[in-house]
């Protein structure tokens, strides 16, 4: 069974919050809407840049809800759910999959010293039993430099082995060639995607299925226009370029704050610049040297907009 997830791009979307400090429903309701519309293929939810940890349950399954009262395509996000109790991660997943969403985004356990293979295997078994639902899509999150354990390609090959319906592809967010060449390589028939629009087209011609990009929350129509000319058989390197410098221009800055900030001036709601602690809002001088690069980053998402 293959993913109804779709290839392409996808922005790992972040999360407004309430003045309380909650996840905005009706507003990241809209957000998700506005992804869609200029760019992005499908989006991530409860990801990293969405501050998923940070959010109860409860919190989490509330904002899910209130983006499917709209009419987003359920087939067209993508849902962390990971969660340090597997039963947190199981309740999480078993609700994103009765919703009908394209796949759930688990990360393997880390909150102690170096699990072994046998252990990560069993933390995601125990929640696919737990969840044992035939319409379950899982992506494995393989982000070692944050969490530290690795998804091993043994582990995805056993998983895969025992549930070849069920397991869907893995997102990659080391920004390593090599190692996404290998997992596409490895994996033909599972979607593999990079965490960093500076693989978007390199990748796509390994093989892989696109990128989920925290980036793109801002430049969707530039990370599309590159897609589109890959597979028009145009030549992306220019659009490429220009994506991979507004990457690197963003990277020096604290990634969620940065963007929540560039937000809050895209769309003159300053309630957007709010985080959930541990996370703080970037300091002034920080915010004046931000304001540049939003300045350029809208500037080429324009120019290839409407290219």
């Amino acid at each position: 069974m293959s993913s109804p997830l779709p290839d392409g791009v996808l922005a790992a979307s972040l999360t407004p919050l309430t003045s309380d400090g909650s996840p905005d429903g009706p507003v990241l309701a809209q957000h998700v809407h506005h992804l869609l519309e200029t760019g992005c293929d499908g989006v991530l939810l409860f990801g990293t840049t969405g501050e998923g940890l940070s959010f109860t349950v409860e919190e989490r399954t509330a904002a899910l809800d209130a983006v499917l009262e709209t009419d987003v395509s359920p087939h067209r996000l993508l849902v962390g759910t990971g969660a340090l109790p597997l039963p947190d991660a199981a309740a999480l997943t078993s609700h994103a999959t009765r919703r009908g969403v394209g796949g759930v985004l688990l990360m393997p356990p880390f909150h102690l010293p170096t699990p072994t293979d046998d252990g990560i295997l069993s933390a995601y078994d125990n929640v696919i039993q737990e969840v044992n639902a035939p319409s379950l899509q899982l992506y494995f999150y393989h982000y070692p430099e944050l969490f530290g354990p690795s998804i091993s390609f043994p582990v995805i090959e056993a998983l895969r082995s025992r549930y070849p319906e069920l397991i869907a592809g893995v997102k990659d967010s080391t920004g390593e060639w090599d190692h996404f060449e290998s997992l596409c390589t490895s994996f033909p028939t599972l979607q593999m995607f990079t965490g960093t629009e500076r693989l978007l087209t390199p990748g796509l011609e390994a093989g892989g299925a696109g990128c989920i990009s925290a980036t793109a929350n801002l430049t969707a129509p530039i990370a599309q226009a590159a897609r589109r000319a890959w597979e028009e058989g145009d030549d992306p390197t220019p659009i490429q370029s220009t994506l991979t410098q507004r990457r690197e221009a963003l990277s020096r800055f604290h990634n969620i704050p940065a963007l929540k900030q560039m937000m809050a001036w895209r769309t003159d709601r300053a309630g957007w610049a709010r985080v959930r602690p541990p996370l703080a809002p970037l300091a002034d001088e920080m915010v004046s040297e931000l304001r540049t690069v939003y300045e350029d980053t809208e500037a080429a998402c324009a120019e290839w907009r409407d290219a």
